[in-house]
Order: C-alpha cells, then sequence, then structure tokens
C-alpha cells in the first residue's frame, strides 16, 4: 500500500470514518466485529494470513446498525501488514500532535 493510502486511512480514522481492530480492547472480539473473519473457509483464512496481517478496518459507514459488546459489526474488512501498521500509527500520531497544537 502507498503512502499516501497509508496517510488517507490515518486521516479518515481520525476523523472516525474508520474503525480499526487496534480500537478493540479484547482480542477474541476482533471476529466478532469483522465478521468475514469468522466466515472465512480455511483456505481463505491460510491465505490471508501468508500475508501476515496486523491491523484490520473497515469504513464506519459500511457497518450494521447494531453493534456487539459496544463495538460496531461489519461484513467487509480490510487488513494492513506490519510494515504499513507502523507507518499507519506514524501519520495517526502525527496528525493527532498537528491538531493538539492547535
Amino acid at each position: 500500500m502507498s503512502k499516501e493510502q497509508l496517510k488517507n486511512i490515518a486521516r479518515d480514522c481520525y476523523r472516525g470514518d474508520i474503525f480499526t481492530s487496534l480500537q478493540i480492547q479484547n482480542p477474541d472480539d476482533i471476529a466478532t466485529v469483522f465478521m468475514p473473519l469468522m466466515l472465512m473457509n480455511p483456505d481463505q483464512t491460510q491465505g490471508m494470513y501468508q500475508n501476515k496481517p496486523h491491523m484490520y478496518y473497515a469504513y464506519m459507514k459500511d457497518a450494521f446498525p447494531r453493534g456487539v459488546n459496544g463495538y460496531p459489526c461489519f461484513m467487509s474488512v480490510a487488513y494492513l501488514n506490519k510494515e504499513e501498521t507502523e507507518l499507519f500509527r506514524k501519520y495517526y500520531k502525527q496528525i493527532e500532535e498537528a491538531i493538539d497544537e492547535i
């Protein structure tokens, strides 16, 4: 994923347009929030985990009207690998710092 795309994801997350697995306190809740992870067959699961997902995310506009355990639920999910997640965190922190300076 390009740096520009990661910046856009960080911006959208800061605005509240994206929900990420980093916002979930209990890792056991990830599959109930991002339902495709629970519904994948073993071949799909193996293929995805070969890419080493580190952070899952989805756009809030795609959330169901109801959630589970205080979290939204999604029937769509995307992910970032470890390196992309580190860049995402860096951009997110830069946004927070810029806003705090205002």
